[in-house]
């Protein structure tokens, strides 16, 4: 995810090995790793996403606040450093400095017992708070915006631009003096990427909307007033993949039929808690038409799973797991 190389070298600061490339030959005269491969597309990795059929309920917020910490107090300065991170972006060095303060001082007034301290990393609140991402990143060109398996061997060249996928980093003066084992270097340029089913999963766990997602079902219509979306000759009419109206059958509590407009600009309707954020582009510049279908295929074939075969969500209303489906309703 996106909190596995934190902070624009953190980790490199507090690891000179970090992502410093293995050598493979004690000969060669190069400090920069192994020399770049040209490979046919076909010879690569396929690239393709983890689309799974089945999805867990979320941990409870409530829960996990609870059992973060037995102390109230430790528990909001968690919370604060959480809050500071996401929202005022302070890096991970200076959030576990403060954490770090924090937890000396309560020590030394003997508030906090030695055998229970507060977390001095930010990572240790991620964990404990489930704040991690869903986000897979993959190498990419950033000349032709194709992008890569998360496999791809490190020494890989783009087979249409000739890139390099992953940075070259000289590894040889530490490697030699220390004898230890390096980890993969990152890529030269990368794309988040996280498939709207997963995104789902948190969707519908979070407040009322499960609840929200059903209310069609329920609500008193008018014959020629127009008062919501489930009103209009569209929502009557769209077909699902069997050729019968999507939104069919109110009755039906074994399916959970959701509707999913995308970039749609509505004031009235925009709410930030219930976008999904599917992937990121990396600049400086925007991509073509023609490169963005390299990351519109991640989403297209998901949304294809979740309208042709719909996917299980464990839910809090349905513990045992309806069954979800998608439908597009408007793309701009």
């Amino acid at each position: 995810g996106l909190y596995d190389d934190p902070d624009a070298g953190d980790e490199l600061h507090h690891d000179p090995l970090l992502h410093t490339e293995e050598r493979h030959s004690e000969d060669s005269g190069s400090d920069h790793g192994s020399s770049p491969s040209r490979t046919t597309r076909e010879q690569l990795p396929r690239v393709q996403a983890n689309m799974q059929s089945e999805y867990d309920a979320p941990p409870d917020a409530h829960e996990l606040y609870q059992n973060s910490h037995s102390e109230w107090f430790a528990r909001l300065v968690m919370i604060l450093v959480a809050v500071l991170h996401t929202k005022h972006r302070v890096s991970f060095r200076a959030c576990a400095l403060i954490l770090f303060t924090i937890n000396t001082i309560l020590l030394g007034l003997r508030v906090l017992d030695a055998t229970n301290p507060i977390p001095v990393t930010l990572h240790t609140i991620i964990n404990r708070f489930d704040l991690q991402d869903q986000f897979t990143i993959y190498p990419i060109c950033a000349g032709c915006h194709c992008i890569f398996s998360t496999d791809t061997p490190i020494n890989t060249l783009c087979p249409d631009c000739d890139s390099r996928l992953f940075k070259p980093i000289s590894n040889r003066l530490f490697r030699r003096l220390t004898g230890q084992q390096s980890q993969r270097p990152p890529p030269a340029c990368a794309v988040p990427i996280q498939l709207p089913s997963s995104l789902l999963a948190d969707f519908l766990a979070r407040g009322e909307n499960e609840q929200a997602c059903t209310s069609w079902k329920s609500r008193l219509t008018v014959p020629g007033e127009l008062k919501d979306i489930s009103d209009g000759e569209v929502w009557k009419t769209i077909q699902g993949p069997d050729q019968k109206p999507f939104f069919s059958d109110p009755d039906d509590d074994e399916e959970l039929r959701i509707g999913v407009t995308m970039s749609l600009d509505w004031v009235l309707r925009y709410r930030a808690e219930n976008l999904l954020v599917c992937f990121m582009t990396p600049g400086p510049k925007e991509p073509t038409g023609q490169q963005l279908q390299n990351y519109m295929k991640f989403i297209v074939d998901d949304l294809l799973k979740l309208y042709n075969d719909g996917i299980i969500f464990h839910t809090p209303a349905y513990p045992q797991g309806p069954f979800v489906f998608h439908q597009s309703l408007d793309v701009y």
